[in-house]
């Protein structure tokens, strides 16, 4: 089949977060089952200094803009960068601190557009797989407007709903801007309580839903995880599916890990761990000594329970933890980490950045990996950290509820909170701390998790399986 994704980000050439991850992996892994794939993202640049990779194919025009085909082979899969400096020339992807970029309405308006059209010019697709509400419009597009539609013929379309709750919302007199009908902006379509949804458009237009997990798919249709948008995917939960992400284990490989001195596998995990925590300590000054050290590479946002480990973070050092953590986000929850941290100097490091480099270093030297979500879609984290041998410490929503099996049970491979609460977190590190002072129990956890197999190979299949559903 020719299929095709839209998505804002994609690794290698833009993140952000898992979104990339997920747009970079598996469309390779559907090439690899030998379907031909195309990616059209946004040219993201910081400057015009930069440049973008790939070989000119001609240009698209929307919205009185116009966008340069800078396109390449990557990985078995035909990439297409929209070159429109005007939109995507920026610091950032989004936002910046002060907040989103005021035309980001203009701005994925039309990368939709320009990437139906790039796809139409390329010589068309059968799936016009879109991700997040960035490449809402798309699917909207494709079955409301009939110069699209007669671009790509036949074409089918698929929405992923990689976090219900980033909607792609503005005011509605962004409607001309975007070149969008006013007789789009209805309930049925476009209009979300006085407001212009671009996610709420492609929900009620593509031709199937997708989640990230099996179990978010099934949270999403109730009021506590459906962001006011439960009520149209419960209409539409014949047409909904969970299918899991799976991992790029060709980033994520402890044994041929280059940001680590001593690659590992499950033979030596002892030996590449221990490797890895002396080249973290050196650089954070914590992790160098024998207590066990718990990791986390998260956004510091109430989503991701910042808030539950700052209540905790006295207690864990107490409980003999040592702790790094890296990553940016709410500036109440960066506060509370530096706090803890010139309160339990040589005990706890926070890293308010991003780095990739780091990330890989914490995951390999870590004995632990925190992971209290109130929410969790998917999740890489848990994911990665398995593979790394390190025991994830989650809670049960999403993704994480379909990944991690707590130790009490057979099959074991992590640690699984029964409720939020600073207690429970408390109480469930008291179980951790004392599953690591037991080599042997450890050593065989430590083997369930990394053999789990998070390739993404069975998660393209069960793509492949619902493109050709619809496709007939």
């Amino acid at each position: 089949m020719r299929i095709a994704h839209l998505a804002s980000e994609v690794m290698p050439f833009s993140k952000t977060g898992g979104l990339a991850d997920v747009a970079g992996a598996l469309p390779p892994a559907l090439a690899a089952l030998g379907h031909e794939v195309t990616v059209v993202a946004p040219g993201h640049r910081p400057t015009l200094k930069d440049t973008l990779p790939g070989e000119p194919r001609g240009e698209v025009s929307a919205l009185g803009l116009s966008a340069r085909l800078n396109v390449l082979m990557h990985r078995g899969v035909r990439v297409v960068l929209l070159d429109c400096p005007t939109l995507y020339v920026r610091p950032a992807l989004y936002s910046l601190p002060d907040g989103d970029f005021p035309d980001n309405s203009v701005r994925f308006a039309f990368f939709a557009r320009a990437a139906l059209a790039a796809l139409a010019k390329l010589g068309g697709v059968e799936v016009v797989h879109a991700h997040d509400w960035q490449a809402a419009l798309a699917p909207l597009l494709l079955r409301h407007d009939g110069q699209v539609r007669f671009g790509l013929q036949g074409a089918k379309s698929v929405l992923t709903i990689h976090n219900l709750a980033y909607q792609g919302v503005f005011p509605p007199w962004v409607l001309e801007a975007c070149g969008l009908p006013r007789e789009l902006f209805t309930m049925d379509l476009l209009e979300f309580y006085g407001q212009v949804s671009f996610l709420k458009g492609g929900l009620v237009s593509a031709d199937a839903l997708t989640t990230v997990s099996p179990t978010y798919a099934k949270e999403i249709l109730t009021p506590a995880f459906g962001c006011r948008l439960e009520g149209i995917l419960d209409g539409r939960r014949d047409r909904l599916f969970g299918i899991l992400n799976g991992l790029d284990l060709e980033e994520w490989d402890p044994g041929r890990d280059p940001y680590l001195e001593l690659p590992y596998g499950a033979d030596d995990v002892d030996e590449g761990k221990r490797a890895a925590r002396e080249l973290l300590a050196a650089e954070t000054g914590v992790g160098g000594g024998r207590r066990p050290l718990l990791g986390m590479v998260s956004r510091l946002a109430e989503q991701k329970g910042a808030d539950l480990l700052a209540a905790v973070l006295d207690d864990i050092v107490a409980m003999g933890f040592d702790l790094v953590v890296l990553g940016t986000g709410e500036r109440r929850y960066e506060e509370a980490m530096r706090a803890a941290e010139a309160a339990h100097q040589g005990r706890v490091a926070v890293l308010t950045r991003f780095d990739e480099r780091l990330a890989h270093r914490i995951y390999a030297a870590s004995d632990l990996f925190l992971m209290p979500s109130r929410y969790e879609p998917c999740g890489l984290g848990q994911m990665i950290a398995m593979r790394y041998g390190t025991l994830p410490v989650v809670n049960r929503t999403g993704g994480l509820a379909d990944t991690v099996v707590d130790v009490s049970q057979d099959g074991g491979t992590g640690f699984v909170l029964e409720e939020l609460t600073p207690a429970e977190l408390v109480a469930t590190l008291s179980r951790a701390h004392e599953l690591l002072a037991e080599p042997t129990k450890l050593a065989d956890v430590r083997e369930r998790a990394m053999a789990r197999d998070f390739s993404w190979k069975a998660s393209a299949r069960e793509y492949v399986k619902l493109y050709e559903q619809l496709t007939g």
